[in-house]
């Protein structure tokens, strides 16, 4: 894979990276080239202070936290319907 290719690819993971949502081997390539990729480094700086990433952050976060709190409601009442009906 050339430099280019590369670039592509760790901007395209960039967000995965920061949130720790790779595997450990992506994540240690991540880390490497990060250290020797200058282009790569001022971008990730960049979107660091871009306001709008982390309003997109924000609202994943905030989906995220609503799809688990609807699962747990769900699982809930399956189990409390599962115990009502057998009894």
């Amino acid at each position: 894979m050339n430099k280019k290719d590369e670039c592509a690819v760790f901007q395209d993971l960039y967000e995965l990276y920061t949130e720790e949502e790779v595997e450990d081997e992506t994540k240690q390539w991540m880390m490497e080239h990060e250290a020797v990729c200058t282009y790569c480094q001022n971008c990730g700086k960049e979107n660091g202070r871009n306001p709008a990433f982390h309003e997109d952050s924000e609202k994943v976060w905030g989906i995220r936290i609503m799809t688990m709190s609807l699962y747990s409601i769900f699982l809930f009442l399956a189990i409390w319907m599962s115990v009502w009906y057998l009894w």
